[in-house]
């Protein structure tokens, strides 16, 4: 059962490396950064223009965060019964307790004592793979109306602005060229801290979020060895008190 489970973190530490990126909840807009250099003089068209691109862009970035949220409650969303509910309560309450537990209780504390784990009494779980899996179409369908949408909304009027700029400026080489410069370089770089939190969007598979739960409990559980080894797989639906989620193997 140990290796299984050292090859079980490897491999989820892997794919980690490979998709993990910034959140974009750690992100806040600069509405600055639509600012031209002063020195640049823009017609009245582009002004507008960039208006409306920051427009755009806000609503793509807050748009973001609202998908985020929701992707970060991916572990409640295993719990089948309604948010009101005292099942859905203790699960929410076991995730959170899991989530928060620190290796250390006080870094600044030389002696580094070790944390307490959670006592395998007070975590009660309720999982579903046909919960998890109406939760995933539905934030599927939303992340798929997002890209459509306003994000795809910002990239296409990003590339309008472009063209918008260059019909009205290129007449005026040195002008047009500096707005370019900002344009494709520090432009370019701010718009870049947010977009490519776009990866971190992607919402874990059924396997990949059980093994996750399964490590942590492994990890942060008293006991949680035996609890691995007693739990019988097939009953996910099933309420599922001081036990450990079932493990799937790959």
């Amino acid at each position: 059962m140990a290796s299984v489970t050292q090859q079980l973190r490897r491999r989820r530490s892997m794919v980690r490396l490979l998709y993990d990126t910034h959140s974009i909840l750690d992100y806040t807009f600069d509405a600055s950064a639509f600012t031209v250099p002063s020195w640049t003089i823009l017609p009245p068209e582009v002004h507008a223009a960039m208006a409306e691109l920051r427009y755009k862009a806000i609503t793509a970035v807050f748009s973001m965060k609202s998908l985020m949220t929701t992707r970060n409650n991916c572990y409640f969303n295993l719990c089948p019964d309604p948010p009101e509910s005292v099942a859905y309560q203790m699960h929410q309450s076991s995730i959170r307790r899991l989530l928060d537990w620190q290796e250390d209780r006080d870094p600044l504390d030389p002696t580094f004592a070790p944390a307490h784990k959670i006592p395998r009494t007070s975590l009660h779980f309720s999982v579903d793979h046909i919960a998890y899996g109406r939760f995933a179409m539905e934030y599927t369908n939303r992340l798929a109306a997002y890209m459509a949408g306003p994000f795809q909304d910002w990239r296409q009027y990003r590339s309008e602005v472009e063209h918008i700029a260059f019909r009205l400026m290129s007449n005026n080489k040195h002008n047009y060229a500096e707005w370019r410069a900002w344009w494709n370089g520090q432009f370019a770089d701010d718009m870049f801290k947010w977009e490519t939190c776009l990866d971190g969007l992607v919402l874990p598979t059924w396997e990949e979020i059980i093994d996750d739960v399964y490590l942590m409990i492994i990890d942060r559980v008293e006991d949680a060895q035996e609890l691995a080894n007693s739990f019988h797989f097939g009953r996910p639906a099933q309420p599922i008190s001081n036990a450990v989620i079932p493990h799937f193997e790959a």
